[in-house]
Parts: C-alpha cells; sequence; structure tokens
C-alpha cells in the first residue's frame, strides 16, 4: 500500500510540475508584392542595395505592434522567421528587381571596381502593424548614380490589414516594401529620362 501511495503521489507531483504549456511559437516572412512597371522601360543592368537600416525597437525576433503615439508592444508567441533586416533587405531587392526593373540588385559589399551604376541606400523610420491591423512603413531613401547623388525620397506607406489577425497584418507590411521599391523605380525612371524628381 505504501508503495502505491508513493506511486501516486510521484505521478500527482509530475503533474503538477508540467502544468500548462505554452502556445508554440508562429513564425512570419515577408513577400514580394511589386509589380513590373507599365509600358516598355529599359532595364538597369545592376542596381546596389546599401545596407538597410532599422530603428533600434525592431532589432529583435518578435513582432512589434503600435499601440498609440509613444506605446509599442512586443509580440510573445509571433516571430519573424529570419533577423527583420535580412527580410526586409531580400524581399526589398525583389521588389526592386522587378519594379525597377534591373537585371540584378547587389547586396553591399560589391568590388569597388566593379560597382553597379547605381546605389540605394534606406534608412527605415517605421515599420510595424498598428492596433487595427493596419501596417506602416515611413523610410528615406538616397540613390547615387555612378558615385555621384542622384536624388532623395521619402516613402510613407500605410497598407489595410486585419485587427487579430497577424498574417494579414505581415501581408500588409510586404505590400508596404514594395510602395517603397515602386518610389525607388519611379525616380531612377525620371532621372534616367531627365525629368525633375517629385516633390517630397
Amino acid at each position: 500500500m505504501s508503495r502505491l501511495l508513493a506511486a501516486g503521489v510521484l505521478l500527482a507531483a509530475g503533474c503538477l510540475s508540467l502544468g500548462p504549456r505554452p502556445a508554440p511559437a508562429r513564425y512570419y516572412v515577408l513577400e514580394a508584392r511589386a509589380a513590373p512597371p507599365e509600358g516598355s522601360r529599359a532595364p538597369v543592368e545592376a542596381l546596389g542595395l546599401a545596407a538597410v537600416r532599422l530603428p533600434p525597437y525592431l532589432d529583435r525576433r518578435e513582432l512589434v505592434t503600435r499601440d498609440g503615439p509613444a506605446r509599442l508592444e512586443v509580440a510573445g508567441g509571433d516571430r519573424w522567421g529570419a533577423p527583420l533586416d535580412a527580410l526586409f533587405s531580400s524581399v526589398l531587392a525583389e521588389d526592386l528587381r522587378v519594379a525597377v526593373p534591373a537585371r540584378e540588385v547587389l547586396p553591399e559589399p560589391w568590388p569597388a571596381a566593379s560597382a553597379p551604376e547605381w546605389v540605394l541606400s534606406v534608412e527605415v523610420l517605421r515599420f510595424e502593424g498598428e492596433a487595427d491591423g493596419s501596417a506602416v512603413l515611413e523610410a528615406r531613401w538616397h540613390l547615387r548614380r555612378r558615385g555621384q547623388p542622384a536624388g532623395d525620397g521619402v516613402t510613407s506607406a500605410r497598407e489595410r490589414g486585419a485587427a487579430g489577425d497577424v498574417a494579414a497584418t505581415v501581408e500588409a507590411l510586404s505590400r508596404t516594401v514594395a510602395t517603397l521599391a515602386h518610389d525607388v523605380a519611379g525616380a531612377i525612371a525620371a532621372v534616367t529620362e531627365g525629368r525633375e524628381l517629385p516633390a517630397r
């Protein structure tokens, strides 16, 4: 009887120590969403993409949601499938390849002797979902052509998602990156055709 009692106590203690299991983490990635330009446009041979700078509060695997002007919420179980700067850069590169269009988009560093004709640098100011599920991107960017300044721009993009639907918000974030790519593509086309860049 004492052995049965001891076994029961051990079993109960084991069940109590396990407790409820936490929900498994959910992982998300960005996806390229840019469309090709309307009409015919000669492709750029090579476009260099310098390092994309993200604000420090986004330097984490968890997704960040803005809940008010000065308040952020960090998700517990919703995470990026890779470092966000790498995801953002790779998707922006693919969006640029389609939107510009460019035969290839080269990540920095590249050999000094074979630097691409165009080089883009991007500083992201905001890139997060909001409480209603919307996605927001604010970024400043700078273009150089053959080593000389070719234009500066600001992209402010907002895409509708769905409140409480993280996947829909991530999809909306992907669309904001495509907007950035289309803004840059428009600037490259304007410079190539000798037109002034749109006022920002």
